[in-house]
């Protein structure tokens, strides 16, 4: 239920809520802790990565990078009242290499924009932070350095390690020298930033135990800072290098709101404060409350003890911020990613839902459901799911009518394209016949599983053509993409839709022409028929023509040939012969009869894969 007097009272008090609600910014990571580190909400840039007990920034190489920062801003100050906050932060880390003053260049605390970015031409002496041929075009970055190797131009004149306080340029506002080599082994660090005096003061504890400090005031407003920035760290080396780790950080910031002593005068005031805070209290018990409906209405039908359930934060730091787009299509943004475990990494794809979650609850829940509960070799495989929701998404859920939750899908990556790409793209060599042929077999078990040995009811995949067939590296074909993927329910033996499913190109005429036509397993043979034909003769369904897209009529063609004994002259040209005649012929009439236009003269999955696998089972003649 949606309360009216919600609106009303969220208009009135939106201002004096939503600070309290993502002002400060609070937490403590122990990675030595197990689990901690692959759930922490981190992201990692450049060569930065999570290492087990650690976080590594750099590689034990020359001229590299590394950055890794909170996934979620932190408000430096408020544009409304200009004032600022307070933040402490402490972390522990290590310096490591060779221990003779051959090794650079540093790790440095930083303050920066959001997203955080590495700009071009870091490394060495900048540390990540500031671009060498044009620092004017470096975003505003505040940073506490810990300075390994002595640069005469802008280092300190001791010529020793040393720390020190930069605000938009790699030459420290203040500094503080320490002891040669002091910068090596694990150590550990506090900065603390108060608001009202704008100083912030950097404490340093070496290996030894000897502690040294440095500070110097800040304002972030003056600096160019945005009123929301990213923390984290970054590290380099140049032509020297040394290793750079972290093993713990926790953060805590807290919105400074200083008041003047009450008086007399003001006593209505403060009586006024306390009504609109009870107010608010009931409010935010509403709202909360409602919220808590709307989070357990959204997980309620997800209970799936086999796959694996990943916080966002996770799928932030596999996929690089989402970086490495590997496609897109109607149902979501597809991005390359990896999960990294006690020492292992797994390739994966993560689709993320771009979609209204109105639109996607529904296919989000059903592939999870189904998905989670297939195992086959020519399937590809749901690795895990993530249902992200935060507490201003369960309020607009109840009191707006629409959610602003993430939803995604982390599957296996498969890594050598899809069969779409190897038979399509001009820039791939031409797929052999051999291949093809292990992959009409592959998929055909893969629908076989899926209409008959998956469960007790058929599953409809609704979606089968050649871009959702993905290749590994020994040709090994996985049938994915499951957005439309559907039960038949017991004592049903087909769905009926409200929509056209899947891509028209391979939908059979009866949907195509009757959107509320049923769609049966015979639905899918239409589309398994279709690909085949495509995999033996190298042509799509439909060619481009201009700006539109006319029908190829890639099926009559082949029935008149067919008709006609001259079967074999429809196989691609660009094989120039070179396939097994009698496995070209039957993929062929395999794919005429998956194709023909009435259900009941398609033969059932079970009889194709008979066909195809076994050449002296004679198939039935093409009714033309």
């Amino acid at each position: 239920m949606t309360y009216p007097r919600c609106y009303l009272l969220l208009s009135a008090y939106l201002s004096h809520l939503v600070p309290l609600l993502t002002a400060a910014l609070s937490f403590h990571y122990d990675f030595s802790i197990p689990g901690v580190l692959d759930s922490a909400y981190l992201m990692y840039l450049n060569d930065s990565h999570a290492a087990g007990d650690r976080i590594n920034f750099t590689a034990m190489t020359t001229w590299s990078t590394g950055r890794v920062a909170y996934t979620e801003p932190v408000r430096l100050w408020d544009s409304n009242t200009a004032k600022g906050t307070s933040f402490t932060t402490s972390f522990s880390f290590a310096i490591g290499g060779y221990m003779n003053g051959s090794r650079a260049d540093g790790i440095v605390f930083v303050i920066s924009v959001f997203p955080p970015k590495i700009p071009s031409q870091s490394s060495g002496w900048l540390l990540g932070l500031y671009n060498t041929e044009y620092p004017s075009r470096s975003p505003p970055t505040i940073g506490v350095e810990f300075d390994t190797y002595w640069n005469a131009d802008f280092d300190p004149p001791g010529k020793t390690d040393h720390m020190g306080i930069d605000i938009n340029w790699i030459k420290s506002t203040n500094y503080t020298e320490l002891p040669k080599l002091g910068l090596y082994g694990t150590m550990s660090a506090n900065i603390t930033y108060d608001a009202e005096s704008k100083m912030m003061v950097a404490t340093l504890w070496l290996a030894d135990g000897s502690s040294h400090s440095v500070q110097t005031p800040v304002d972030f407003r003056e600096a160019g800072m945005p009123q929301y920035a990213s923390v984290g760290f970054s590290a380099s080396t140049g032509t020297l290098f040394e290793e750079h780790q972290l093993f713990s950080w926790s953060f805590n910031s807290t919105d400074t709101a200083p008041t003047d002593p009450p008086s007399k005068t003001k006593m209505w005031m403060i009586v006024e404060y306390i009504a609109i805070g009870l107010i608010c209290g009931v409010v935010l018990t509403i709202i909360i409350a409602a919220a808590y409906r709307c989070f357990r209405q959204g997980t309620r039908n997800i209970q799936l003890p086999v796959v694996r359930e990943f916080l966002y934060g996770e799928l932030i730091k596999a996929t690089n911020n989402f970086k490495t787009m590997l496609g897109s299509g109607s149902f979501g943004e597809v991005y390359r990613g990896e999960l990294r475990h006690q020492g292992t990494t797994q390739l994966v794809a993560v689709k993320k839902l771009t979609q209204p979650l109105e639109k996607t609850r529904k296919h989000f829940v059903s592939e999870v459901h189904i998905l989670g509960q297939l195992s086959h070799r020519n399937l590809v495989k749901l690795v895990g799911w993530c249902w992200h929701r935060n507490l201003t998404s369960k309020i607009f859920c109840q009191c707006f009518g629409r959610s602003r939750d993430k939803l995604l899908l982390v599957y296996e990556l498969v890594s050598n394209k899809s069969l779409d790409e190897h038979l399509h793209d001009a820039g791939m060599e031409v797929l052999a016949w051999p291949e093809r042929y292990k992959i009409v077999l592959g998929i055909g078990a893969a629908i076989d599983y899926l209409h008959n040995g998956s469960s007790p009811e058929p599953i409809l995949h609704r979606d089968i053509k050649p871009s959702n067939v993905m290749l590994d590296k020994n040709f090994e074909p996985k049938l994915g993409d499951f957005g439309l993927v559907r039960k038949v329910n017991t004592g049903s033996q087909s769905l009926r839709g409200t929509q056209v499913m899947g891509d028209k190109d391979y939908i059979e005429p009866q949907i195509n022409e009757d959107i509320k036509s049923s769609t049966t397993t015979a639905s899918d043979m239409y589309s398994f028929g279709l690909m085949l034909l495509e995999m033996a003769t190298g042509r799509k369904p439909t060619v481009p023509d201009g700006d539109q897209i006319l029908p190829a009529d890639l099926v009559n063609l082949i029935r008149e040939s067919y008709g006609n004994g001259k079967l074999l002259e429809m196989a691609d040209e660009r094989l120039k012969c070179g396939f097994d005649k009698k496995e070209m012929e039957r993929v062929l009439v395999v794919g005429l009869l998956c194709t023909q236009l009435e259900r009941q003269n398609r033969p059932d999955i079970k009889k194709a894969v008979k066909y195809l696998s076994d050449l002296e089972v004679q198939a039935p003649r093409v009714l033309l």
